[in-house]
């Protein structure tokens, strides 16, 4: 699914991968493997612009006047549009009209997210729904930029232990709200982690793109979810799932976000594609191989020295972090369960942190 079309990005931006990973599993003599293939994309002509800007969308009670394309990409657009009578700017998706089931299904699981409450539980407001030139167009608040974007625009710099702590306690509420109606998410990323106003208010975040959302109760082993830098293993294997396969995206996401990351378009071959492939054998690095070793190091890479307190902090991260990551989904922490975690309630913290002078204890609080 296409990150800049499945809810409101405020960016031009599509992912850019000139691959795509498919996952197969091998049943060998000697045992199970996880083979990743590399399939290239087809390329898709252009198709005829239906909507331009200053072209208007009309639903039974609003006008939008379009403004800009935020993003595009095989669902159809998302545009900025302003509503003509309020002036308030809006975000519309417009599906193709040869998808129009997969919008009906969007929009029924947003009219679900009704009995939450959107601000409360960090969820895109989705405004209406209408039809228009035989396309779907669905309408949400606007917002700022995605997590990825915002990584993007600081050259990959990895986030703060503090930072992530904010992101992950109101994922983590998010998530915990999606439970409680029985809704997987089914594609949680930077992509779709989005800045509500970074400058008004830092690192305020909400949930978007509910277009691979899912029935907990009725989704089926085997069914196609989750991209794949983020899919969870009992889905990569076909097992049975549940809502806890978010759990596992979003481990994966706050991995992201603490280190320097980049789009490859390549892989490296493991060991028995290289022999069989050159007949030479692999030497492994040692240096390489000794520097990383596990998430724990976590607390020993990274630049410049850390106080206690923050080595402290570093090391509450990677506790939940391990509780996010376990490979069985019975025995991964739940959102309720995480919000209760050391490391999201600062416990750990000197008991008077909040008027300690410490510069790391001070940082940590002018971002509540």
């Amino acid at each position: 699914m296409n990150p800049a079309l499945c809810g409101v990005k405020n960016s031009s931006h599509t992912h850019k991968h000139s691959l795509r990973s498919e996952v197969s599993l091998l049943i060998t003599a000697g045992g199970t493997r996880i083979q990743f293939e590399m399939v290239p994309k087809f390329k898709r002509h252009r198709k005829k612009e239906r909507f331009l800007r200053a072209d208007t969308l009309s639903s039974p009670v609003n006008t939008y006047k379009i403004h800009k394309v935020l993003g595009q990409g095989v669902y159809g657009k998302v545009v900025e549009c302003k509503n003509v009578d309020s002036k308030e700017k809006m975000a519309v998706k417009i599906v193709e009209r040869n998808l129009s089931a997969a919008a009906v299904k969007e929009v029924s699981i947003l009219k679900n997210l009704r009995q939450l409450d959107e601000n409360k539980n960090n969820l895109v407001r989705f405004v209406e729904h209408f039809q228009q030139k035989g396309c779907s167009c669905l309408v949400f608040e606007i917002l700022d930029m995605s997590l990825y974007d915002f990584l993007k625009k600081r050259s990959f710099n990895p986030l703060r232990v503090s930072e992530m702590r904010v992101i992950a306690q109101q994922m983590l509420v998010a998530l915990n709200a999606l439970k409680s109606i029985g809704l997987i998410h089914g594609d949680i990323k930077p992509d779709n982690i989005m800045l509500v106003n970074h400058t008004a208010q830092p690192f305020k975040i909400k949930l978007i793109d509910f277009g691979l959302a899912h029935s907990a109760s009725k989704i089926t082993a085997g069914t196609k979810i989750q991209a794949v830098g983020y899919r969870a293993p009992e889905v990569m294997l076909g097992c049975p799932m549940n809502e806890a396969i978010d759990m596992w995206s979003l481990g994966c996401s706050m991995r992201i976000l603490d280190r320097k990351s980049f789009s490859a378009q390549w892989r490296l071959k493991i060991h028995t594609e290289h022999v069989h492939s050159t007949g030479c054998t692999v030497k492994p690095c040692s240096k390489i191989f000794e520097k990383f070793t596990g998430l724990d190091d976590i607390a020993t890479t990274g630049k410049g020295e850390r106080s206690d307190t923050e080595a402290e902090d570093t090391r509450a991260f990677i506790s939940l972090l391990k509780h996010i990551l376990q490979l069985y989904p019975a025995k991964r922490i739940d959102p309720r369960e995480a919000l209760g975690h050391h490391f999201i309630t600062r416990i750990h913290f000197p008991c008077d942190a909040s008027n300690s002078g410490h510069w790391y204890c001070k940082s940590v609080y002018k971002l509540y």
